[in-house]
């Protein structure tokens, strides 16, 4: 049960507009290897369809990985699309956006959450794009042939190779993302970039004063070049005080944060949501970091499962926000930088 606490006028309003709403996760959680358990006895292909989720954009590739484990993940979601086209579409293009929508099936985007598989061999930019590649960060966390990492402590900008992906990404109609990159590397990309940028799922530094966080500076630039901030409701995201369990409410106040700093047009959701049991939260993380992350404080409290998006509409209701701006914020906004970049 969330601290939201609507009016009865407040929680028809908050569920019509759901109902209404085009909505498109900027970063969702994976499909398939892993596939995520049920709930309720109910699959995640149910949930995400009857949360109202039209579009997701899932990571096939993130850390160091290589070119082979891109094709793989990739192999996996093409086996996806055809064993259920009935339920799921692959999208690439803003026709295909358009077709699951009128299909009424979930539209699947695929992103890289690292650029390693391309490494400096920049033909497999194309072969990527031709696969279906539609949306990639410049690093993750660490440093990279490309880009420096959020967690890299030098903090240094664009390499040549990172110089020349920013043109290619532009040339093929790939949306730069720079969630999990350095604050130097993502200003001098939006900056060399001729096509609007996006953080998928990052928030406010200024609000939770984490290391994914983004500056003020860096959501100000983003904006100023029409691109968008999905905002993930993620507990190390979110959080008012470490260790402790952030409610949809902390979450929200990134979004009040956001939306003053450069207005509505700007922010999106990107809920970064994957469940997985608490054992393998608590064991798969140690493979990259010693991290103190627990399954309790690493996810929201009133936003840890897909269907738990509509705690979000209730927020944006209870909020204040105008159903145009909720309904911008639910998908319409990520959906502009498409059609830009596409």
């Amino acid at each position: 049960m969330s601290d939201l606490h609507l009016t009865p006028a407040e929680a028809e309003r908050a569920e019509e507009l759901h109902a209404s709403s085009f909505i498109l996760d900027g970063l969702g959680g994976a499909l398939v290897n892993p596939e995520p358990p049920t709930d309720g006895g109910r699959s995640y292909m149910e949930r995400i369809r009857e949360s109202n989720i039209r579009i997701t954009h899932v990571t096939l590739v993130a850390h160091a990985k290589e070119f082979e484990d891109a094709l793989e993940q990739m192999f996996h979601y093409f086996n996806l699309f055809q064993v259920l086209p009935d339920q799921v579409l692959h999208v690439k293009s803003v026709g295909d956006i358009e077709r699951a929508i009128a299909q009424k099936k979930l539209g699947v985007i695929f992103g890289f959450q690292t650029p390693t598989p391309i490494d400096k061999h920049f033909w497999r930019w194309t072969i990527l794009h031709q696969l279906g590649l539609r949306v990639c960060q410049l690093a993750y966390m660490e440093p990279n042939l490309m880009a420096d990492g959020c967690l890299e402590p030098a903090n240094r900008g664009l390499s040549y190779y990172g110089i020349q992906a920013v043109n290619e990404m532009n040339r093929l109609g790939i949306v730069i993302d720079l969630s999990h990159v350095g604050e130097r590397s993502s200003l001098e990309a939006i900056e060399k970039s001729r096509k609007p940028c996006i953080f998928s799922h990052s928030n406010a530094k200024a609000v939770t004063p984490s290391a994914r966080n983004i500056t003020d500076e860096m959501i100000k630039s983003v904006a100023a070049k029409g691109g968008v901030v999905g905002l993930s409701p993620h507990g190390f995201m979110s959080h008012k005080t470490v260790g402790v369990q952030p409610t949809i409410s902390d979450y929200l106040d990134h979004f009040e944060h956001i939306a003053k700093l450069v207005g509505t047009d700007h922010i999106g959701l990107g809920s970064d949501v994957f469940e997985k049991p608490k054992l393998s939260w608590e064991t798969t993380t140690k493979l990259f970091y010693n991290s103190p992350w627990v399954r309790e404080t690493v996810l929201n409290r009133d936003y840890a499962k897909v269907q738990h998006v509509r705690n979000l509409t209730r927020g944006l209701v209870k909020r204040g926000f105008s159903d145009s701006d909720i309904k911008k914020i639910l998908g319409q906004n990520f959906l502009r930088v498409f059609q830009a970049v596409w």
